[in-house]
């Protein structure tokens, strides 16, 4: 008898403690995390206007994402200073995996070019997704018909999407290895910079796959080489050379990569549960179309895995081509 009223007073003690923690919304999980993660609406950050590349990326990543964590995941557009708005938001964001970030890396290389509110310490990476090729393109009108070519140039215009910017740092280091002359035109966007290109304001660009191939498909514009993640030609480009197959330098330069972060310090067990999500969500069927309609393709499983280590890595070559080629910022 009396080991059962033991037994009753411990099971009873159990149950008042278990009601107290979920009356008061806690958990009795490591670290106070959510042992039912997720119980409500997660909000995916996009710190890029709606409609654009970002956004639309990462509205199908969400719905996919949905499914495996079976709650609501909304996404909200926080556009400016060249992503640094949302990704502020985002690391000061209460740490319990309700609140996430899609971004480029570009964002958060912002925090090794200029002052920022966050540094890449703010973040604990959740996983890569998905790359942007860069191609090095020139008027289908031009002189210019292949890197040597280029190389050949000796005085030229290049146009750059943006000042300071990828394709800012990336052209910069490519045409100072080459010896050229070459004068940075910045342009608001990739299309100004392609028209631009056609129109006879400057000579070549480095672009982004997804906002050229549509000039190149009405052959507006030649392709002389291709930046890839894995250094192998692109699928929807098999006659295009890769930079190290041109002979173009590859070691400082910046290739783009979407990812999610989550703020720094949330707990382990939620951020695996995000991963998988996220690994599930982009080679599903749906997101994997998406991909390729949009020549974006999917970051391999090692470098999704490791998306946020390679992204600080090549911020220390971004920040010593600037520094060699006069690229500053305020």
């Amino acid at each position: 008898m009396k080991k059962n009223i033991i037994r009753w007073a411990a099971a009873l003690g159990s149950l008042t403690l278990a009601t107290t923690l979920a009356a008061c919304g806690g958990s009795s999980s490591a670290g106070g995390a959510d042992a039912d993660f997720p119980t409500r609406d997660i909000t995916m950050l996009v710190p890029y206007a709606a409609g654009g590349p970002t956004d639309i990326s990462a509205r199908a990543l969400a719905t996919e994402m949905e499914k495996e964590l079976d709650t609501t995941v909304i996404v909200e557009n926080r556009p400016g200073a060249s992503g640094i708005t949302g990704l502020s938001e985002a690391a000061s964001a209460k740490a319990d995996g309700y609140t996430m970030v899609f971004s480029t890396d570009d964002s958060f290389v912002q925090s090794v070019k200029r002052t920022t509110p966050y540094s890449f310490e703010s973040f604990d990476a959740v996983g890569g997704v998905f790359t942007q090729p860069y191609l090095i393109v020139v008027p289908s009108s031009s002189e210019i018909t292949n890197v040597e070519g280029l190389r050949k140039a000796g005085k030229l215009n290049y146009a750059v999407t943006g000042w300071a910017n990828p394709t800012h740092v990336n052209q910069a280091a490519i045409f100072g290895d080459l010896g050229l002359d070459a004068t940075a035109i910045p342009f608001d966007g990739a299309a100004p910079a392609a028209q631009a290109m056609i129109g006879g304001q400057t000579d070549v660009a480095m672009l982004d796959a997804q906002a050229v191939m549509p000039y190149i498909k009405n052959d507006d514009l030649r392709v002389l080489a291709v930046l890839t993640a894995d250094g192998e030609r692109l699928d929807y480009l098999p006659d295009a050379p890769t930079f190290e197959e041109a002979g173009l330098p590859v070691d400082n330069q910046t290739l783009t990569m979407y990812g999610i972060a989550v703020p720094t310090g949330t707990d382990e067990a939620i951020v695996s549960t995000l991963k998988e999500a996220t690994n599930t969500a982009r080679v599903s069927e749906s997101f994997t179309k998406l991909s390729e309609d949009n020549y974006m393709p999917l970051l391999s499983e090692e470098d999704a895995a490791n998306w946020y280590t390679l992204l600080q890595e090549k911020s220390a070559s971004t920040v010593q081509v600037m520094k060699q080629y006069n690229i500053t910022v305020e």
